[in-house]
């Protein structure tokens, strides 16, 4: 398969007259400058829109009657979509047919806009050969190109599948369940390769993975965490263990769910009013769901006693440490409350009744 190149391309347009030469290059951006509008090149043409729709028209015309000229690079696009069953989402397509059709991929990549170029270059022979379909985005799919319109079909199936899939598990799934989701949807769905799939998968808005590796839908609070809460829920239940409002700040910050850089004082704030965390220490959370009861220490060593009976100052020591991050002398100081606890004859501690 022969490479592409920019000068590929300068050879395939030179055909063209000045005019159509130059509407085709500004339309798709082939010199290396952005895509332009219609629009835009009639205005600073100054003409209207329609007549540089009809020189462009009349460009591709020419251009697609000796489309053989480049049917080694278009056969290398039908190919690359086919292995992948026929879609693929475009960003993903445009960067590695970039990176599979020029003559030294590393030089590209390293200049951005060469990269830019060269994936305005496929996108145009995407545009101009009749092999291709556009697929727009919309609410639910980002843009794509497919080969047969019958794709579109088995996308929306495997698409309804996962999503039920997801529906009945009902929470993110994390790697070895994701794993075993995508042999059952190849399964159901006679798919040999799981690169097909996950083409599919990837042209959906419905499904992503959490910056912790766990796949699920997109509006799923755990997959696409909006509010600190949401995000620090995440962050706790992946170190399983109590932490800093400072430190779960950090974490949230470095795990790249969003561009929203999360604030002390906000986190603070916003977990202390919230049921679903505990302060277990000074400015320390945990989970409620571990086990963890709120209140301060006197309302957990009072719960405690009433749920146990009579405990010595050590035992009541080792319990705590399944309820609060505290010293020892913190306990000794709040049983203290003559109100509330009494030290028995044998040295044990119980409720005031």
């Amino acid at each position: 398969m022969d490479n592409l190149t920019i000068k590929t391309l300068s050879d395939f347009i030179g055909i063209l007259p000045d005019k159509q030469r130059e509407v085709v290059e500004k339309r798709y951006g082939l010199s290396g400058e952005e895509p332009m509008t219609l629009e835009a090149i009639g205005e600073a043409r100054g003409v209207t829109r329609e007549r540089i729709r009809q020189i462009e028209e009349a460009a591709l015309s020419a251009l697609r009657k000796n489309l053989d000229a480049l049917s080694s690079i278009v056969e290398g696009l039908k190919s690359h979509l086919d292995i992948l069953g026929g879609i693929r989402r475009e960003k993903r397509l445009l960067e590695e047919a970039g990176m599979s059709l020029v003559d030294d991929p590393v030089k590209v990549f390293k200049n951005e806009k060469m990269t830019a170029q060269i994936q305005n270059h496929i996108w145009f022979l995407l545009d101009l050969a009749p092999y291709f379909n556009y697929l727009l985005e919309k609410k639910d799919n980002y843009s794509a190109w497919y080969r047969d319109p019958d794709v579109l079909k088995r996308l929306s199936r495997i698409s309804d599948f996962v999503k039920k899939e997801l529906t009945r598990k009902g929470k993110p799934l994390e790697l070895d369940e994701y794993h075993q989701l995508v042999h059952k949807t190849m399964k159901n769905f006679s798919l040999k390769n799981e690169n097909i799939l996950l083409s599919y998968l990837d042209v959906s808005k419905d499904f992503a993975f959490n910056p912790f590796g766990e796949f699920g839908l997109t509006n799923w609070p755990l997959v696409r965490p909006a509010s600190v809460n949401t995000k620090a829920y995440l962050i706790l239940e992946k170190h399983h263990q109590p932490l800093h409002f400072v430190d779960i700040t950090r974490l949230i910050n470095g795990a790249g769910f969003d561009e929203k850089e999360a604030q002390p004082t906000t986190v603070h704030n916003e977990l202390i009013k919230d049921s679903n965390f505990v302060l277990v220490g000074r400015g320390i959370y945990a989970l409620k769901e571990w086990g963890y009861e709120p209140g301060t220490v006197k309302d957990v060593l009072a719960r405690v006693l009433k749920k146990t009976g009579p405990k010595t100052y050590r035992e009541l020591v080792e319990e705590m440490k399944n309820h609060r991050l505290v010293k020892d002398t913190t306990i000794l100081i709040n049983l203290q409350d003559k109100k509330l606890f009494k030290k028995l004859a044998d040295g044990r501690y119980t409720l005031i009744h």
